[in-house]
């Protein structure tokens, strides 16, 4: 009887033993509610399955960004947008009771043991993942499934400039973001709130270098790929940017130009104006080369300033040529005449245009004039000196000609590129 009632106690007392401990083992498990919530969640979890009950159905992702800076390389076409990039999408695995978890509502979970959608930059300017990185902040999570991740991001995208009006051009960057693998029916994107544009309110310098934001646009494009049937789609941010104006440019180019327009008032036959002349010679082959390190040599379209200094360069060359010309005809005996129908055309409607014909109908009676004064003052002239003045004089009315007709072609073209530029 004695070993019987010894085993009854014995068993009793195992069951205790077994019953309790377990218990306590339970209790010593989790540090907190959060760690037993953690570890509930991810028990079963597989980061690999998209998140649907139905695999037929389309898993719903809201994107948005937040602006905080952003670059533009013209040179190299290269477009950095950087902020805070939300995407929220929901996940019944995560769905608990606030209840059993001492009213907890949300939890922090790191952002590599959960399923996340694989967004990549379609218009990448380098190496898919390699120009933009998502930083490995954790997501939040909601007890109603919602998940929430909101990394810092770095766009990288191809945008092409066109510096036609340079430095009063803008460009128009375009970032598309989608899934690289899984199609619109797997996955349908749609703009946090139905927002519309950009979020810039967190922009840390509205003006940054010498590019300002002028404004941007959000829109979800559908589109379909020779490589697949199903449609495909990307959320499409714009951020119009336009140039800061550089008084770095614009003064200088005032300047040089009214130079050039002062070369044309100096008498062709002057040392002063050859001196301008090479000056300006100078300065603007000086900016040509600036050009040529600070704007794109792919440019579709000649930038109009560029070409505005091409064709200043010729004038200016055209100038010191004929001032050259014009010191040697003055200033070295002449025996031979200009042709006759450069005269003719001088003397006649052309000339009276250029406001050079009435030197050609005085000339004999100046050089006249002159004889007869010498004569009277007894000094003696042979026919040779004479007609060396007239023809001198000839030439240099040929000169000056040349010079008004360069200045006419001149304000010709300054008035082009400044009917171009307001247009």
């Amino acid at each position: 009887m004695s070993r019987v009632l010894f085993f009854i106690n014995h068993c009793l007392f195992l069951a205790v033993v077994l019953t309790w401990q377990p218990s306590a083992a339970a209790e010593a498990e989790y540090f907190n509610v959060i760690e037993k919530l953690h570890v509930n969640l991810l028990r079963s979890y597989n980061n690999q399955i998209r998140p649907v009950i139905n695999h037929t159905d389309a898993l719903n992702v809201e994107l948005s960004m937040r602006l905080t800076s952003f670059n533009f390389d013209e040179l190299q076409s290269r477009f950095s947008a950087i902020g805070f990039f939300l995407m929220s999408w929901k996940d019944p695995r995560f769905m608990w009771s606030p209840a059993e978890y001492e009213g907890l509502t949300t939890i922090h979970l790191p952002n590599e043991k959960i399923w996340k959608p694989d967004f990549e930059v379609y218009n990448s300017y380098g190496l898919l993942s390699k120009e933009r990185s998502f930083a490995p902040n954790d997501v939040l999570i909601s007890n109603d499934g919602t998940v929430i991740w909101v990394p810092m991001s770095n766009m990288v995208s191809i945008c092409t400039p066109d510096a036609t009006y340079y430095p009063f051009d803008s460009v128009t960057c375009t970032t598309k973001i989608g899934s690289w693998t899984y199609n619109a029916l797997k996955i349908n994107i749609s703009p946090t709130n139905n927002e519309t544009t950009v979020d810039i309110r967190e922009l840390i310098n509205k003006r940054m270098s010498e590019w300002n934001i002028k404004s941007t646009q959000v829109s979800v494009e559908v589109k379909k790929y020779d490589c697949c049937t199903e449609p495909y789609q990307s959320l499409v941010m714009k951020f119009t940017i336009q140039r800061s104006l550089s008084t770095t440019i614009t003064i200088p180019t005032i300047v040089i130009m009214v130079l050039i327009l002062a070369t044309f008032f100096i008498p062709p036959a002057m040392d002063a104006k050859l001196i301008v002349g090479v000056f300006n010679l100078a300065l603007l082959c000086g900016y040509l080369l600036y050009f040529k390190t600070v704007l794109p040599a792919g440019n579709e379209n000649t930038p109009l300033i560029v070409s505005f200094y091409n064709g200043s360069l010729v004038v200016v060359i055209s100038s010191i040529l004929s001032t050259i010309l014009s010191l040697r005809w003055t200033r070295l005996s002449k025996s031979v005449s200009p042709p006759t129908f450069i005269r003719s055309c001088l003397s006649g409607r052309i000339g009276t245009i250029l406001g050079v014909s009435h030197k050609y109908t005085s000339n004999n009676l100046l050089v006249a004039k002159e004889l007869t004064e010498k004569v009277s003052q007894q000094f003696v002239h042979d026919d040779g000196e004479s007609q060396e003045i007239e023809i001198k004089q000839a030439w240099t009315n040929i000169s000056v000609a040349l010079e008004r007709i360069m200045l006419f072609i001149y304000f010709s073209f300054i008035a082009f590129h400044v009917i171009s530029f307001l247009g």
